[in-house]
């Protein structure tokens, strides 16, 4: 028994008179010092408790675990890559600092890996309940963190992720605010004419704002009435201009829209757009890129006249979805239109068809009426009843 001690550590009294446990790393064959303990069968407490997290699997070596969360947060957003294996994005970087800087940070930056565990994570959401940030906002926190921590599992710092509250990472699936096409024209009219189309355009096709301030020219077909997405333009905190693919593959597509929407184009690129095939379609007042901030500050003006002080531009999106919704589009025609990759996002626009299922009810009733009292009248008769009240 003494022997198989000694292999794998022991406990020793140090001149200080405080008792060192050490035991065997199984990496490296080396032994590690697990901490100094007052007393002897504190130290005896701590050996024993090492061999059986040994024994099981779940033992890491002390000294990995002592570097801080913000260290080892900022390793891990250094050498963070994407699914696809490419670094991230400047304005996904920028979100994650500002998320570690103004929301972890202070009060979980300065813990090591080793002192996380469920109860500080705990404690700390209840402060970001009690005095944080909005939802999303703590959503995207939380996901964060545990995926930093997920990483340091991976990388044998910690034994488990203490990040176990069920539904914390998930953000809110509130109603979003779904204008009249009274209301999107109202806005469209009301914008400075250089932002008409625009507005139509994210009302009609569906087109997030990186995607709409990334059309070039060549992008808008007039003659087929459609639109190609193929790239995204943001713009970091610095105010620098980023163009590139869309966020994910399905978010590069052709998109058909309406005549109506054509004619607006076709006037704008007449007056405001860059000419060539790679100018921009939506520009400054001065030439060049359209600014993020420009487009806002009209838009918030806009909403206030018009009396939708609550409406985001994004809320442009929501109302092309259930517009293609209530014409009747499927799943997979919602996710090609809206550049969506899973068919959950598709799906609730779904939900949001009721004016259509009346009019589909009414319908109906429409066919019951003509029906009754012909109850014994052939089947083809029927069926001819049946499509002329549908059409």
């Amino acid at each position: 028994m003494n022997r198989m001690r000694r292999q794998l550590g022991g406990v020793d009294r140090l001149p200080s008179g405080r008792y060192r446990v050490r035991v065997l790393d199984p990496a490296t064959r080396q032994r590690v010092s697990v901490g100094t303990y007052r007393t002897k069968a504190e130290a005896e407490h701590a050996f024993n408790k090492a061999a059986a997290d040994q024994a099981r699997g779940g033992w890491v070596v002390p000294e990995h675990g002592r570097v801080t969360l913000e260290a080892y947060a900022d390793q891990w957003l250094a050498s963070r890559l994407t699914t696809k294996g490419e670094p991230l994005r400047p304005r996904v970087q920028e979100l994650y600092e500002s998320e570690l800087r103004l929301h972890i940070g202070p009060w979980l930056g300065h813990l090591s890996l080793n002192q996380l565990n469920t109860a500080s994570v705990r404690t700390w959401y209840a402060t970001m309940l009690d005095e944080g940030p909005g939802a999303n906002t703590r959503a995207k926190c939380y996901r964060l963190l545990r995926a930093i921590l997920n990483t340091a599992v991976e990388d044998g710092l910690i034994v488990a992720n203490p990040c176990t509250i069920k539904g914390a990472g998930v953000e809110p699936n509130r109603e979003r605010s779904v204008p009249s096409v009274e209301v999107v024209y109202a806005l469209a009219d009301e914008m400075q004419p250089r932002f008409r189309a625009l507005v139509l355009l994210a009302a009609f096709g569906g087109l997030r704002r990186g995607e709409l301030l990334g059309l070039a020219r060549r992008h808008v077909d007039l003659l087929h009435k459609t639109v190609t997405v193929e790239r995204q333009r943001q713009q970091t905190l610095r105010g620098e201009s980023l163009v590139g693919p869309p966020k994910t593959e399905a978010g590069s597509r052709t998109i058909a829209i309406p005549s109506q929407i054509v004619a607006a184009l076709d006037e704008h690129l007449r007056a405001f757009g860059e000419p060539g095939p790679d100018g921009f379609v939506f520009v400054g007042v001065n030439g060049g890129p359209l600014r993020q901030h420009v487009l806002q500050t009209e838009w918030a003006r806009a909403r206030e006249v018009v009396g939708v002080p609550e409406l985001h531009l994004h809320d442009l999106r929501h109302f092309a979805g259930t517009v293609a919704a209530t014409t009747g589009a499927g799943t997979k025609e919602l996710m090609h239109r809206l550049g969506h990759v899973s068919p959950d996002a598709a799906l609730r626009y779904q939900h949001a068809t009721r004016e259509r299922d009346k009019a589909i009810a009414d319908g109906m009733d429409r066919l019951i009426e003509q029906t009754q009292g012909a109850a014994s009248a052939p089947v083809t008769e029927l069926e001819t009843m049946a499509v002329k009240s549908r059409d």
